[in-house]
């Protein structure tokens, strides 16, 4: 419980930093936020045993950072791509966690 509620609350305190990117570029909101949500993900490798986790923070870090560099101007972009993925990512949780417990009711 430790370890869970401490890497939650690095994200409001690392909201800080996304403030004062954007501050500099207002588009840098979200692809920093998406750094921040991704690389918060990153414990949870360990915490909850799910490999599925390093895959969802290295496509937001990724993705945040390519936006931020690279990307168009659009103000929202980052926050529709961070929604949709955690979507799917939520899905493909849940698949897993139920093919899980069909294996331990089964065993």
């Amino acid at each position: 419980w430790y370890l869970g509620s401490q890497t939650a609350f690095t994200v409001p305190i690392n909201f800080l930093l996304v403030g004062a990117a954007t501050l500099y570029k207002t588009e840098w909101f979200f692809p920093a936020a998406m750094i921040v949500v991704g690389s918060h993900y990153l414990p949870f490798i360990t915490l909850y045993g799910m490999k599925m986790f390093g895959i969802l923070a290295a496509i937001l870090v990724v993705a945040g950072a390519g936006l931020a560099l690279y990307g168009p101007p659009i103000f929202s972009l980052g926050g529709w791509f961070t929604g949709v993925v955690l979507i799917v990512f939520a899905f493909w949780g849940r698949a897993i966690v139920l093919k899980e417990e069909r294996l331990s009711s089964a065993e």
